[in-house]
């Protein structure tokens, strides 16, 4: 299936692939990921489905600009515009970690466009840079500490392999063994990639409970599924502040599952999707 490109306002553009038939949904990927994320999740969806997926800006293999502020009002304006240029309606978003968090601002921004939301995951808990992250494992801890340093942790943001990639995100799978080898050397394609530490500490020091994404949720009036992995990194605490801020009755649960269900629980999600 042929990958396309929609440009955003700064100057970059994001990859997208749209398959299938049917009512529309939009697949939000997580932090560190890209639209290939979704590529199990998507064929599952497809046979009822006009099935979106996208790289969140400077993901993947879409370019970073280094004079770009990756924050959520940057991601919400170009997902936003994404779905005004090309005339989505009735639109159902899945995302998951910071995709779950731009389903909700992007619902406020496309209201007579976006009909229901999935929120896996919800990444918007963290205090200090990449707590969320820290919590999958003393590796991820260990890495996203040196990382988050001043001045030096673009030093040790450069050092990052396909070693240390799989042993962070071994934290966010409940049988690490479901990580496939060949998605995780795909994510490597883009450490070398011109602004790659730029965007790596960008994103990830302004996506956290400071954000403004409170008061986005307390806004958000279309219908909300949220759903976490039995053993997502978000403590029972965070997950009801999540659900009582949606004005929701209560969160679904996933067994067997941590942080990447799209990857790990694939037809537990696409059930959900379709219940």
């Amino acid at each position: 299936m042929e990958i396309k490109k929609f440009n955003l306002s700064d100057g970059t553009f994001i990859r997208y692939k749209k398959i299938g038939k049917g009512n529309p949904i939009l697949l939000l990927h997580t932090f560190r990921n890209r639209l290939e994320y979704s590529d199990k999740l998507g064929e599952l969806l497809k046979e009822n489905h006009t099935v979106y997926s996208i790289d969140l800006p400077g993901f993947g293999d879409s370019p970073i600009n280094n004079r770009t502020n990756y924050d959520l009002s940057f991601f919400t304006k170009s997902i936003t515009n994404f779905i005004k240029e090309l005339k989505i309606k009735n639109l159902k978003i899945a995302g998951e970690s910071i995709g779950a968090v731009l389903s909700a601002s992007v619902s406020l921004k496309s209201e007579n466009s976006v009909k229901k939301i999935f929120m896996f995951n919800p990444y918007d808990y963290d205090s200090y840079f990449g707590e969320g992250i820290q919590r999958g494992n003393f590796f991820a801890k260990f890495i996203l500490l040196h990382v988050s340093l001043p001045i030096i942790g673009n030093f040790f943001a450069t050092l990052e392999n396909k070693f240390i990639l799989k042993n962070i995100m071994s934290g966010g799978f409940y049988n690490s063994k479901n990580l496939p080898n060949d998605y995780l050397t795909l994510l490597c394609t883009s450490l070398k990639k011109k602004g790659y530490v730029y965007h790596f500490r960008s994103v990830l020091s302004q996506f956290n409970k400071n954000n403004g994404v409170d008061d986005v949720y307390k806004k958000v009036k279309v219908p909300v599924k949220l759903i976490y992995g039995r053993h997502d990194w978000a403590k029972e605490s965070d997950r009801l502040k999540t659900k009582n801020l949606l004005k929701i009755d209560k969160y679904e649960t996933i067994e067997n599952s941590t942080h990447f269900s799209f990857l790990e629980n694939t037809n537990e999600v696409r059930d959900i999707i379709n219940s």
